[in-house]
């Protein structure tokens, strides 16, 4: 399902600032039977995005309206995914976004990918990738500019592990081609700081609350790979996979996985 400013379309305008510029931001949510999961932080992000970029008009009670009747159409679906893109819209002179003031809001579901599941069961292998993360003042926020990620994704591909890490310009551990990233050494919980580089998952937010709550340290590092080599255990995190642990990293196996699967069993996803 497709809605498009509340129509049930599958088109946007060629005009429009998301197609032009990137010029917008999205969030990504898991529905279960037509439960949107963790929709509160989703919905303070989506919020706070959208105030970062400027994009002024957007008729948050119509948006959680058109998030509510998409949901509701997957609650014969166990798990199915739901996105909701903000761009400004159509308008402006080039990059100037003077006069923009009718956002286009494009909610839709997704099949789930059936591969999560036997990842957080078996865990993955992850290599360390050779494109690297540019420093942004926009780190953190979840933009239509992706194409680091895209790029990511191709290594990914054409390497023999089901993910990889990606480091910033300087070579700290940012996040993975599509998730954040965790690691403990003894009972400490490390992840990248994210001030700079990476985006900040809602899933990540969840993580380090949980963490507290079951006695784990947390600090936001800004560290090397050798940090990684050299830890007790690794997991990823995203909003759609939960919590997945990592039992390899160039060739480390890691067989210790007690912070995630503590976390993992605490989540509702």
């Amino acid at each position: 399902m497709i809605l498009v400013n509340g129509q049930q379309v599958d088109t946007v305008a060629f005009s429009d600032r998301a197609f032009q510029y990137g010029d917008g931001v999205f969030t990504t949510v898991l529905v279960k039977n037509g439960q949107a999961c963790d929709w509160g932080r989703h919905r303070a992000r989506l919020e706070q995005n959208v105030s970062a970029l400027h994009i002024e008009g957007v008729d948050w009670s119509s948006l959680y309206q058109w998030v509510d009747t998409v949901a509701d159409s997957l609650k014969d679906t166990e798990r199915a995914i739901l996105k909701v893109i903000v761009s400004r819209g159509s308008g402006g002179r080039g990059y100037s976004a003077a006069g923009c003031n009718k956002p286009t809001v494009t909610v839709s579901s997704h099949p789930f990918p059936t591969q999560y599941l036997s990842w957080r069961e078996t865990g993955i292998s992850l290599s360390l990738l050779e494109q690297r993360i540019g420093q942004s003042p926009l780190a953190g926020l979840k933009h239509l500019n992706r194409l680091e990620q895209v790029l990511l994704k191709r290594e990914v591909e054409n390497c023999c592990t089901e993910d990889g890490v990606a480091c910033d310009m300087n070579g700290h551990v940012i996040e993975t081609s599509a998730s954040n990233i965790f690691w403990r050494i003894d009972q400490t919980l490390y992840t990248p700081l994210l001030t700079a580089s990476g985006v900040a998952g809602t899933m990540r937010a969840q993580v380090m609350a949980l963490a507290q709550a079951l006695s784990y340290p947390i600090k936001e590092v800004l560290e090397t790979p050798d940090s990684l080599l050299n830890a007790d255990e690794i997991f990823i995190t995203n909003a759609v996979m939960g919590v997945v642990p990592v039992h390899c990293l160039e060739g480390k196996n890691y067989r210790d996985f007690d912070a995630s699967s503590a976390i993992a069993l605490r989540l509702d996803v």
